[in-house]
């Protein structure tokens, strides 16, 4: 059997495998150099208790068995959880009603301990917290997800699996028995560091004088950025060139002033937008541009580069976990492309303990803003780390690449696949009032730490440095609906994993059981 995906969905599922059929060959196979190497690796901790799901939905289905079954595994094995309890923050009367709404549905899901707090009970909890009601969830905790996806592959390891990484596969034959997987070896990995560089807008960064406890790749010299920024395009194995270098690829200014232009709202925040598209036309904007004798080297590189010669193997059943690939590789099976990825940035930022005296005091749980369904990326929070010091975020903005962390990294190819899709359009049509009031703390990393300070305003802006970056894979349909639960599809002996609730990593295990029940038992008995 095989497993196409090492993140922690597809580890969990070999594990799951592995559990039910001991005598089993189980193979993961990943074009990364490790586990949760992408989504499941970049995250603030928290365990999703999915407090705004649908009474009885499967998402709330998941998220509850997938905390029964996380608990007693991250006990076992030493991976750090502490249960620090959740806030979220009602800013006006708009926030509180959604509050009740969601109080409602947690008590529906049988969240244990969830209550509304007014003022002063809410400064009990958390002291720095500020709003005119908050929802607490007392049990909600934070773990470290990485740890967790690694112990997973241990007994994947331990129980006679392999895995086998830096192999990317690229396409599958169905038969009748088995199924033929297509594979190459993948290109090199393109650097996920971050930089704290300033804002896309204009502002300074947020601790931008301040170099201590800095990232790493923040503290490059020009050159070094520049080798980078001309190292990304050979990178990607994805990337579609142009001949020229110099102009824009996209300018989404054009196509987000051909559909909003007349109205209001696009007028005031025009500028805004402008800078964001700066951003997406591009990537090397704040940078000198490199030489022309530098940007013909990549090109030049290519050309060198070996061929990747496909092989192939054969499996007797295959389950395709791919995330950010998902739809890719469930058309080169032959499925519908439908649901759609459409890979969205979600960046996080950090206080360190050192930072300041009292630092450990700011924050001791988890305090976030409240859901808006109309805004479905403004979602954000402090949360004390599970290893210490402060994670705020996230902040998410449509992505320039599916697997492109380097900040000014970017993949024609993957543009082009989400300005394309008719849904894309549609579903930034449904949020285009919202999304346009969040467009400034989207490009603006000052601004981005204003909004957090409106619900704790004891944050200091100026120990704010950035952290980790990840990329959300959202399935979104052809109708511009967002694709939050976890959707299987199956042909044969090959299944494909194609979306996944929004508690995914929480609800890991629960997700491998029932892909597991789905495939061997049948989808009448997947929820049994």
């Amino acid at each position: 059997m095989a497993v196409v995906g090492a993140g922690i969905v597809g580890v969990a599922l070999a594990r799951e495998i592995t559990s039910r059929f001991p005598d089993a060959e189980v193979t993961v196979f990943d074009k990364a150099e490790r586990v949760a190497a992408h989504q499941s690796g970049h995250t603030s901790g928290v365990v999703d208790p999915a407090l705004a799901a649908q009474p009885g939905s499967p998402e709330a289905k998941l998220a509850h068995r997938g905390v029964e079954l996380l608990v007693p595994f991250v006990s076992e094995r030493g991976i750090p959880y502490r249960e620090c309890g959740q806030l979220l923050v009602a800013q006006n009367t708009d926030e509180a009603d959604r509050l009740e709404e969601i109080l409602a549905r947690a008590e529906a899901n049988s969240i244990p301990g969830v209550r509304l707090l007014d003022r002063k009970e809410m400064r009990e909890i958390e002291p720095n917290a500020r709003g005119v009601l908050a929802l607490y969830a007392p049990h909600t905790a934070v773990t470290d997800f990485t740890a967790l996806t690694e112990a997973l592959a241990s007994d994947v390891s331990a129980a006679g699996g392999t895995f086998r990484f830096g192999t990317e596969v690229t396409g599958f034959d169905v038969m009748s028995n088995e199924v033929r997987l297509r594979m190459r070896t993948a290109a090199p990995e393109s650097h996920d560091g971050v930089e704290d560089d300033g804002d896309a807008g204009g502002d300074d960064a947020a601790g931008s004088s301040d170099s201590e406890g800095r990232d790493e790749s923040s503290s490059r010299d020009e050159s070094s950025e520049r080798s980078d920024i001309d190292d990304q395009v050979h990178e990607a194995p994805r990337t579609y060139r142009g001949d020229n270098t110099t102009g824009p690829v996209i300018d989404f200014r054009d196509e987000l002033r051909s559909r909003f232009g007349s109205q209001d709202w696009f007028k005031q925040v025009e500028d805004t937008i402008g800078s964001l598209s700066d951003r997406f036309t591009n990537p090397t904007s704040g940078s000198e541009r490199p030489a022309p004798h530098e940007r013909d080297r990549p090109a030049a590189r290519e050309r060198d580069r070996p061929d990747r010669a496909e092989g192939t193997e054969v499996f007797d059943l295959v389950i395709v976990c791919a995330g950010l690939q998902a739809d890719r590789l469930a058309a080169a099976a032959g499925f519908d492309e439908g649901p759609r990825i459409v890979p969205f940035t979600s960046d996080y930022y950090a206080i360190d303990d050192r930072a300041t005296d009292d630092s450990a005091e700011v924050v001791r749980g988890i305090i976030g803003a409240v859901p808006d369904p109309s805004s479905p990326f403004s979602e954000r929070s402090v949360v004390r780390g599970i290893r210490g010091g402060l994670v705020l975020g996230p902040n998410t903005i449509v992505s320039l690449g599916r697997e492109r962390y380097d900040k000014h990294g970017f993949d024609l190819g993957d543009m082009g696949s989400t300005v394309g899709f008719k849904g894309f359009w549609k579903f930034a049509a449904q949020t285009a009032k919202t999304a346009a009031r969040g467009a400034k703390s989207a490009v603006s990393t000052s601004a981005f730490v204003e909004e957090i300070r409106k619900f704790v305003p004891a944050i200091d802006a100026s120990a704010v440095r950035a952290d980790s970056r990840g990329i959300r894979a959202q399935a979104i349909d052809a109708e511009g609906t967002l694709v939050d639960e976890l959707r299987v599809t199956t042909r044969g002996r090959l299944t494909m994993v194609r979306s996944l609730p929004k508690s995914g990593a929480t609800s890991a295990l629960a997700t491998a059981e029932r892909i597991a029940n789905q495939v061997f038992d049948g989808p009448a008995d997947a929820d049994d």
